[in-house]
């Protein structure tokens, strides 16, 4: 009876080796899976970092370059500016002048950008590029000793500044004044005009000043004219 009893439990013991192998056998399978997946997770985890990060990075450049490109669009323009001086003669005289004939000027800036300004004669100044344009004009008046009629208490200061273009059938105003200046000996006085205006390609201006007032004209300081581009089309 013992014999029979030792047997059915060594059976029993190695019943019970072969489950506990079987479980470790599947627990180890399980841990393998475990780690698979695990590793699995942590390489997914990693790739979406890196590709978030390559997305971002890519965004940035996008928008540096964006934002560096709308920098030298919205840069300040490069300007153009002629500036000229009213022309005296050698005696010290302003040039005559007269409504019919406009004043005269000298080129006073070396860099004078010849691709869109050209002062012809002296008399006339041309534009050839479309755009906008800033005219800045400054007139002086100076009345020397002797020089107002002794009826004469007030003088008229008469300038204008005008275009010529083919699309016109004649000359246009750009800018003009009219002033009073007292004839009294030594009466300093000046006008000065200022206008933004756009200005066809291939268009021509010029200044005139009434008769009456040419010989006041000051030829201690220069009267200028510049003209200075603002954007061009």
């Amino acid at each position: 009876m013992a014999r029979v009893e030792m047997s059915e439990f060594g059976v029993e013991q190695e019943q019970m080796m072969q489950v506990l192998i079987r479980h470790c056998q599947t627990m180890k399978r399980q841990e393998t899976r475990l780690r698979l997946a695990t590793a699995a997770l942590l390489a997914t985890f990693l790739a979406t970092l890196l590709w978030l990060q390559f997305q971002q990075q890519t965004t940035k450049d996008a928008f540096s370059g964006a934002h560096s490109k709308a920098l030298n669009t919205e840069g300040p323009p490069v300007r153009h500016t002629v500036h000229l001086e009213g022309l005296i003669s050698a005696g010290n005289q302003f040039v005559d002048c007269s409504e019919e004939q406009p004043i005269k000027w000298d080129i006073m800036n070396d860099d004078n950008d010849a691709q869109n300004f050209k002062l012809e004669n002296q008399t006339v100044l041309h534009v050839f590029t479309k755009g906008l344009y800033l005219i800045n004009l400054r007139i002086y008046y100076r009345v020397a000793y002797n020089q107002c009629d002794p009826n004469s208490e007030l003088l008229t200061l008469k300038v204008n500044v005008s275009q010529k273009h083919s699309d016109y059938e004649k000359e246009r105003e750009v800018i003009s004044a009219q002033e009073s200046m007292i004839c009294r000996n030594y009466w300093l006085q000046s006008i000065t005009l200022n206008r933004v205006i756009m200005l066809q390609s291939e268009t021509s201006l010029r200044v005139t000043i009434n008769k009456k007032s040419c010989k006041f004209v000051s030829r201690a300081r220069n009267s200028h004219l510049a003209v200075t581009s603002i954007g061009f089309f």
